[in-house]
């Protein structure tokens, strides 16, 4: 998995496994844990998908707001096959994508 873009809108992923990935969660880890999931996504060999900010929430439900919340670190977990790639880490910049 890489990190294709990020913006204060949406981020992109996408999948340079050579397998379909099924069940896969999205997670920003900030200052309050938001994740995806509006519905677990699928990834196809090679595919990129691009995922709203807005879709993003904590744990009492709140909406991202990316005029307060940081992202630091961007992941992808995913139930089969079972594993998890961090895309992005603040540290890292964007020059520094961890595959």
């Amino acid at each position: 998995m890489k990190m294709t873009g990020l913006s204060k809108t949406s981020v992109g992923v996408k999948n340079l496994d050579t397998r379909k990935l099924e069940g896969c969660v999205v997670l920003l880890n900030g200052a309050s844990g938001f994740w995806h999931e509006p519905e677990r996504s699928e990834f196809k060999k090679g595919e990129s998908r691009t995922f709203s900010l807005a879709r993003f929430y904590s744990v009492s439900k709140r909406q991202f707001n990316y005029k307060t919340d940081t992202i630091s670190r961007i992941s992808v977990n995913c139930k089969k096959p079972q594993g998890s790639a961090v895309v992005f880490e603040t540290n890292q910049g964007f020059d520094g994508f961890l595959k």
